[in-house]
């Protein structure tokens, strides 16, 4: 089975698991960073299986150093056979909708899988690319993912990673 995948300017060759909660404690026990993170999703909420872990920066560093936490933080998943969706996120999903943002590690995902490509680009109301590994993506009205969190019953909120 052939399997290829490039993600924030990182490729593997080894396809990852559905996340196990304890092997996502020994991925954040590898990881080489002082910033707190927050991991949220169906990882926390439980609404469906998934195959990533949704992570969020939610302190406002240095471009170039959320560039490296990205890299770092997507080529330690990609370790522990873990696809780690990593992003900075001005705010947290809110009921009313609020404008916000989010910068991420990349426009696009790729992925070849048993003779398919996967290959979405991130939409928003608004995109522009910030540095070779960085993109923002800012939404000033409910979006696809908004309402599909509704009708799930997320909550909206994330879990320090450190407490999870």
């Amino acid at each position: 089975m052939k399997f290829f995948c490039r993600w924030g300017g990182v490729e593997t060759y080894q396809a990852w698991n559905r996340p196990q909660d304890e092997q996502i404690r020994e991925w954040y026990k590898s990881l080489d960073i002082d910033i707190p993170l927050y991991i949220c999703g169906n990882v926390v909420e439980k609404h469906s299986p998934t195959f990533d872990v949704d992570i969020m920066l939610r302190d406002r560093v240095p471009l170039d150093e959320m560039s490296e936490v990205f890299t770092h933080c997507i080529t330690k998943g990609f370790e522990h056979k873990l696809l780690i969706d990593i992003a900075y996120i001005s705010e947290w999903y809110s009921i009313p909708f609020k404008p916000f943002y989010k910068i991420r590690p990349d426009n696009q995902f790729y992925k070849e899988w048993n003779g398919g490509v996967f290959n979405p680009t991130y939409k928003a109301d608004e995109v522009k690319q910030l540095a070779p590994q960085l993109w923002r993506f800012d939404w000033y009205e409910p979006h696809s993912n908004y309402f599909k969190g509704l009708n799930r019953g997320y909550n909206f909120t994330g879990i320090k990673l450190d407490k999870f």
